[in-house]
């Protein structure tokens, strides 16, 4: 990569207010199952008396439900681990799963290092800082929590971060979300909804914007196909890469992306330096900000780059515009839509000019 343009620190941490959630690591897979299993708090969550029908895990099976990617920074919108801080020591520790951007939902669980972590409301400002962050960063607007019925202090605790049940069967709607088996033959399924985004882009002058768009195989499984930008000044990047196949695409994609495209492909690696090369370039020292109407855009720059951090001063900001929009500025400007160049051309159109 050009070394204009570095890359944030592998630690990554985001904090507001008491807390503060730093990105878990290979050595915290210890500290994470002694928490967990081996707490004061332990009968809370497994265990007799009170959760007979789940017994306490052993250090291997806590490895097999919380693999490598749990504790590294290499694998862009997987599931992740962090460590949560408050008043200097680590009070605890929280865990996200997939980010389904499709199904556009996120499961958190959260669990204290000991009891008398409790009762400080440190559980509850962790999960409303990681839907904040995970919404920020990846796109995503809702958040599930399963706690068993039996474990009433969490229940408080997550009623607080303002997660609510929804009064529908917890099974049923599990199954609908493609959530993993339940812990608990008792569990309540607790969610989070935060409001989009503004339509609207509020520009910073010190700022270099830069509008993205991608396409991707399918929205069940995506791989990365092609990714456009350009920028305020008129400058653009569109790339197409290696690694996918035409039988993993969706009908959709192979009827209305296919056709577009120009055929000379890069290999992903390569892709990647030229793109943040041309970041570079844009950037001109300046700091950057990557606008796009989707999580999936975000997504597709995670997966070009290989890592879930962008290049240091360079932030994302999803800008919610409607397909119905972008349809029309396509029209008018006379582009090709569902070409990644083109539609990042119609979202830069569609932001600029919201009055037309």
């Amino acid at each position: 990569m050009p070394q204009a343009l570095s890359f944030k620190s592998e630690t990554l941490i985001a904090s507001r207010g008491r807390v503060m959630l730093r990105a878990a690591g290979p050595s915290d897979l210890l500290l994470a199952y002694q928490w967990f299993a081996h707490s004061d708090l332990t009968r809370e969550l497994m265990g007799p008396p009170l959760y007979p029908d789940r017994p306490v895990v052993d250090l291997d099976q806590f490895r097999g439900a919380h693999p490598p990617h749990i504790f590294s920074a290499i694998t862009p919108f997987e599931a992740r681990g962090w460590v949560i801080a408050a008043g200097g020591d680590e009070v605890g520790f929280l865990r996200h799963g997939r980010v389904d951007l499709l199904r556009d939902v996120v499961e958190l669980d959260v669990w204290l290092a000991a009891r008398r972590y409790c009762g400080h409301g440190y559980g509850s400002e962790a999960l409303g800082l990681a839907c904040e962050m995970l919404q920020a960063e990846c796109g995503v607007n809702r958040f599930v929590l399963r706690p068993s019925l039996r474990n009433v202090h969490a229940l408080r605790a997550m009623r607080r971060a303002g997660f609510r049940e929804l009064g529908l069967d917890a099974r049923q709607v599990a199954a609908k979300l493609a959530l993993r088996a339940s812990d608990y033959v008792d569990e309540v399924l607790l969610f989070r909804v935060l409001p989009l985004p503004p339509a609207h882009l509020a520009r910073d002058p010190a700022r270099r914007y830069v509008y993205i768009d991608s396409e991707f195989t399918s929205l069940e499984q995506p791989r990365l196909i092609s990714l456009g930008a350009i920028d305020d000044r008129g400058r653009t990047f569109y790339r197409e890469v290696d690694g996918w196949d035409e039988s993993s695409c969706s009908a959709f994609v192979r009827d209305m992306v296919l056709p577009l495209l120009d055929g000379r492909s890069a290999p992903r690696a390569q892709a990647a330096v030229d793109f943040v090369a041309w970041l570079q370039e844009v950037a001109a020292g300046a700091p950057v900000t990557l606008v796009s109407d989707s999580g999936f855009d975000r997504w597709a720059v995670a997966e070009l780059l290989h890592r879930p951090d962008l290049p240091q001063d360079v932030l994302w900001q999803r800008v919610p515009i409607a397909y119905a929009e972008l349809d029309r500025f396509a029209v008018q400007l006379g582009l090709r839509r569902h070409h990644a160049l083109d539609d990042a051309m119609a979202l830069r159109d569609a932001i600029q000019r919201p009055e037309s």
